[in-house]
C-alpha cells in the first residue's frame, strides 16, 4: 500500500510544515555546551564516549526562565540529563556552536531531534561571511573575537590540544571553561541575529540549520562495502601498479622518479623535454630557479618523441594507480577486514565557499561523497536482498541557471525534454552525428557520455579548450542569452561593488575584482559559478533532504538514508518500498522545494524541477541504470514565463 503523503505531512513538526525564521526572535531558547571524553574527537557516534559535563542557559522567553537562576550545569552522563532534555523540548530553538555535535549527544540523551530547531553559531557566522570564511576561521574562539571581541580560556584549550581528556582536567577549571563557552555562544547568537538586520540572510541561516538534525542522524548510518568486490578491485589495481612501475623502471633505466634531482635530470637532459614557458616566453621555474618537476607541470609537457610519449603515459598511469590505491582501495580493504565494510563519514557544513556540503571519512581517511564513479558499484545495502536507491535533482544546475537567467530558450529545452548532452556532442563531434539525432530523443550520439563534462562548463565561465570545444562554448553562450546576460550582470555588479547579493538573499564577496588590460575581469569564473552551484546544491538539495528525512521519520518505512552527494540522496530500501521511495523523492525534492522557496525566500521558480530516481543491488550499477526514472514537476507548480 503506497503512502498517503498528505496525511504524513500533517504529522511533520511545525517548523517543517510551516517554516518561519522569525522564531529565532522569540527568546525561548536553550544555549548549551558539552564536555565529553575524547575518542574520535568526542563524537557521540563512538559508544565508548560519554558526557562529562553539561552547561546550559535558558533564554528569557523560556517557560522555566527565572532571572538570576537561568544557568545550569550537571556532571551526570547522557543517561542522567532528563532536565536538560525537558528544557530543550520546551524551547523554540537550541543555540550551540557546531550544533551537529550537540545534537548527536542530545539524541543519546533521549531528545527527539526531529522536533528540534537549532541556531548554530558556526553556521550563522559562515552565512554572514559568505565566501570569506571557511572552517579554519569558524572556531568558537575566532567567531567570538570577530563578532563580540571575546575569546576563550586559552589554558584549557591548550590542554585539549595536547590530548588531555575532560576527565583529566581539574573540575573547577573545566566548569569555568564550559560556562564561558556557553555564555560566549549565547552572546554570539545575539550579535549574529542583529547582524542579519537589514539583510535577507536570516532565512539563509534558517535553511542551513534546518538540515543539521538530519545530518546528525544520517552520520550514524554509514554505507557498506561489498567485501568481495573491494578485494578483487584492489588485487587488480595492485597488479597493474606493479606492472607499470616495472615498465617505468625499464624505460628510465631504474631512476627513482620520487627523487626531484633524478627526475629533473631525466626529464630535461636525458629525454630533452622543453620547459613550459609563460606568456613572455620565459621558462616557468621553481622559486630557486630550477626546472619544475611537480605532477601538474609534467602533465603539461608536450611530447615530441616516442620515448617522451612513453614516459608521460607510464608516469601518469603510475600516479593514477597510486592515488587509487592510497586514497581509496587500500583504505576500503582495511575497512572490510576490520569492520566488515562499514564505512562512516562526516558531513562538513562550513568547508566550501559556495556553501554546498563536503565530507570526510570518519574512521578511514577517505572521501565520503566524491567517490570516483568507478567505486560507486562496490557499495551495497547492509541487509541482504535490499536495494541502494538514489534520487537526484535531474539537470539541476542547468534548470537553476535557466531560472536565474529567466532564459526562455533554456526553459523551452527543459520543458520539451531536449537532450542537451546530445546537442553538445553533435557540435563538438559533428562528423559522428547520426541522422535525425536532434529530432528523435531516442537517438544517442556515440560521444554523448564524453560530452557531459563540456555541456555546462560555460555556466561556470569556461571558455578555453580545443577549437571544437570553444565552438560549443560560444554556441552555448549565444543560444542561452538570458543566462549569459545575467552572469555578465553579476560580473559587472561585483566589478562595481566587490560583492553580489543573490536572488534569495545570500551574499558573496570578491573585493579584489578588477578588469585587466585585456578586458578580462578577475574572479569571473567564481562569480558565474557560485550563484548557480549554491542555489542548486546549497539551497534546493538541502531543503529536499531535510524534508525527505522528516517525512521518513513519520512513517513506518524501513528505508534508511545513508548518504547525500551534492545533488542526490542515497538510501537503502527493501524491494517493497521502491514505489514509496519514488513518491517521497518527488514530494520532497520537487513539490516541497517550490513551497519552501516561495515561503522563505519569496522566490517563485520559473522552471520545472525533476527528480531522477534509480535502484539496484549496488550503488549506480547496471541494474540501477536500467531502472532510472525521472519525475518532472507539473506546470501548476512553477511560474511559466510569458
Amino acid at each position: 500500500m503506497q503512502l498517503d503523503l498528505d496525511l504524513v505531512r500533517t504529522k511533520l513538526p511545525a517548523h517543517i510544515r510551516n517554516p518561519d525564521p522569525e522564531l529565532y526572535r522569540s527568546g525561548n531558547y536553550v544555549a548549551l555546551d558539552f564536555e565529553t571524553t575524547i575518542v574520535g574527537k568526542g563524537l557521540a557516534l563512538y559508544p565508548e564516549n560519554s558526557i562529562v559535563l553539561s552547561v546550559w542557559r535558558l533564554g528569557p522567553g523560556h517557560p522555566r526562565y527565572k532571572p538570576g537562576k537561568d544557568l545550569f550545569f550537571s556532571w551526570r552522563n547522557e543517561y542522567g540529563l532528563g532536565q536538560l532534555v525537558k528544557d530543550c523540548e520546551a524551547a523554540d530553538f537550541i543555540i550551540a556552536h557546531n550544533a551537529k555535535f550537540e545534537l548527536q549527544w542530545l539524541d543519546r540523551c533521549g531528545l527527539d531531534t526531529t522536533e528540534v530547531v537549532v541556531w548554530d553559531t558556526m553556521l550563522a557566522e559562515y552565512v554572514l561571511g559568505g565566501n570569506r570564511w571557511t572552517w579554519g576561521q569558524l572556531s568558537l574562539e575566532n567567531c567570538g573575537k570577530r563578532r563580540v571581541e571575546e575569546g576563550k580560556l586559552s589554558i584549557i584549550g591548550g590542554m585539549f590540544k595536547v590530548g588531555l581528556c575532560s576527565t583529566e582536567i581539574p573540575a573547577s577549571w573545566l566548569k569555568d571553561y564550559c560556562i564561558q563557552d556557553t555564555l560566549l555562544c549565547e552572546k554570539l547568537y545575539h550579535a549574529q541575529l542583529k547582524a542579519t538586520d537589514g539583510t535577507r540572510l536570516l532565512p539563509v541561516v534558517y535553511t542551513r540549520c534546518l538540515l543539521t538534525p538530519a545530518l546528525a542522524d544520517l552520520e550514524k548510518n554509514g554505507m557498506y562495502l561489498d567485501q568481495g568486490m573491494v578485494a578483487e578491485m584492489r588485487e587488480e589495481r595492485e597488479r597493474d601498479y606493479a606492472e607499470v612501475l616495472k615498465d617505468l623502471e625499464d624505460a628510465t633505466g631504474g631512476i627513482n622518479v620520487n627523487s626531484t634531482l633524478q627526475l629533473r635530470e631525466h626529464l630535461y637532459e636525458t629525454l630533452g623535454f622543453a620547459e613550459l614557458k609563460d606568456r613572455r616566453g620565459n621558462p616557468i621555474r621553481t622559486a630557486s630557479g630550477l626546472p619544475k618537476t611537480d605532477q601538474a607541470t609534467i602533465q603539461r609537457l608536450k611530447p615530441k618523441t616516442d620515448k617522451q610519449k612513453q614516459f608521460l603515459e607510464l608516469f601518469t598511469r603510475s600516479k593514477e594507480l597510486y592515488n587509487e590505491l592510497t586514497k581509496y582501495l587500500r583504505k576500503f580493504d582495511d575497512c572490510c577486514n576490520e569492520v566488515d565494510g562499514w564505512l562512516r563519514g562526516q558531513f562538513n557544513q562550513t568547508n566550501t565557499r559556495t556553501h554546498r556540503l563536503s565530507s570526510s571519512g570518519l574512521d578511514y581517511n577517505t572521501q565520503f561523497q566524491n567517490f570516483p564513479r568507478q567505486y560507486k558499484p562496490i557499495f551495497q545495502s547492509r541487509h541482504k536482498g535490499w536495494f541502494i536507491g538514489e534520487a537526484d535533482g535531474a539537470q539541476l544546475e542547468f534548470r537553476v541557471a535557466a531560472h536565474l537567467g529567466r532564459d526562455k530558450v533554456a526553459l523551452g529545452d527543459i520543458v520539451q525534454g531536449t537532450d542537451i548532452h546530445n546537442v553538445t556532442a553533435s557540435i563538438i563531434w559533428p562528423d559522428d552525428c547520426p541522422d535525425g539525432l536532434l529530432d528523435d530523443p531516442d537517438i544517442k550520439h556515440p560521444m554523448r557520455q564524453g560530452a557531459k563534462e563540456h555541456t555546462f562548463k560555460p555556466l561556470y565561465g569556461g571558455r578555453s579548450g580545443t577549437p571544437e570545444q570553444v565552438r560549443y562554448y560560444e554556441f552555448f553562450r549565444e543560444k542561452y542569452g538570458g543566462v549569459t546576460e545575467t552572469q555578465q550582470s553579476w560580473i559587472n555588479s561585483v566589478l562595481k561593488d566587490g560583492e553580489l547579493e543573490t536572488e534569495w538573499g545570500m551574499r558573496y564577496y570578491w573585493p579584489d575584482t578588477e578588469m585587466q588590460h585585456s578586458g578580462y575581469v578577475t574572479n569571473s569564473t567564481s562569480i558565474c559559478n557560485y550563484p548557480v552551484q549554491a542555489f542548486a546544491t546549497a539551497e534546493i538539495i538541502p531543503i529536499g533532504l531535510a524534508y525527505f528525512w522528516h517525512y521518513l521519520k513519520k512513517t513506518d518505512l524501513q528505508m534508511l538514508i545513508v548518504n547525500t552527494v551534492h545533488d542526490s540522496i542515497i538510501t537503502e530500501l527493501p524491494p517493497n518500498e521502491v514505489e514509496d521511495f519514488d513518491a517521497l523523492s518527488y514530494r520532497c525534492m520537487v513539490e516541497e522545494v517550490y513551497g519552501y522557496l516561495d515561503t522563505i525566500y519569496d522566490v517563485r521558480l520559473e522552471v520545472p524541477l525533476a527528480a531522477g530516481v534509480a535502484h539496484g543491488e549496488h550503488w549506480s550499477d547496471n541494474m540501477a541504470k536500467a531502472n532510472e526514472r525521472v519525475y518532472t514537476a507539473e506546470p501548476a507548480l512553477y511560474v511559466q514565463a510569458a
